[in-house]
This record gives C-alpha cells, structure tokens and sequence, in this order.
C-alpha cells in the first residue's frame, strides 16, 4: 500500500510541477518579441529534426502560441516562415490563420480549470 502511496504522490507532485512551468512558460512567451519567438519556432526547423519527434514536440508548442499570442504576431509569424520558402512550409501552414482557427476551436477551458485543456501535452 505505501508503494501506492509513494506512486501517487509523485504523480501529484509531477503534475503541480508541470502546472508551474506552463505558467512561466506562458508569462514567457507573453513578455517575448516576434524576433524571440522566430529563434524559438527555429529550432523545429523540419530539415533538422523530422519525423515524430518533430510532430510530438512542436504541435504542443503551436497549440500554446496560438493560445497565449495575439493575431497580429501569428501573422507576423506566418508571414516570416512562409517567406523562407518550401522548407519551412510545415512550420507556415501550422502558423496560417485556418490552422489557428482549428486549435482554437478545439481547446477547452472549462471555468474550474487553471489551464485550458491542451490537446497535445
């Protein structure tokens, strides 16, 4: 039984850990510049890291910008990958207005929750 115990301590303790950097995460992203988050978005550059790798770790990352940014730096955001060309055309697409439109659609808040619930963690 204390081995249940231990199990679902650490599991709360998992879970208030990643409520935290969530949060500093998003207080982050809010005080970043379109720059900053340019550098971010670079570092899922689909030539460097393809595959689910890839998908796994920059879906979460676009489901949360396009939660926590305005319009206006997702379409300055769109606008800068979509000028570099067929190489970074998956990381525009998942930047354009419709595909926002999606997330967006798709995410849950209920009023009892301190976080929406992401869709991808």
């Amino acid at each position: 039984m204390s081995d249940l115990c231990a199990c679902w301590r650490l599991r709360n303790e998992a879970a208030a850990s990643l409520v935290l950097s969530e949060e500093q995460m998003r207080r982050a992203v809010a005080q970043a510049t379109a720059a900053e988050l340019v550098e971010l978005i670079e570092q899922f550059s689909p030539a460097r890291s393809i595959g689910p790798d890839w998908t796994r770790s920059f879906e979460p990352l676009v489901e949360r910008l396009w939660t926590w940014c305005s319009d206006a730096t997702m379409a300055s955001l769109a606008d800068t990958f979509r000028a570099r060309g067929l190489p970074w055309m998956a990381v525009a697409h998942a930047l354009a207005p419709e595909h926002g439109e999606s997330v967006r659609a798709a995410l849950r808040h209920p009023a009892w929750a301190r976080l929406p619930a992401f869709a991808t963690a």
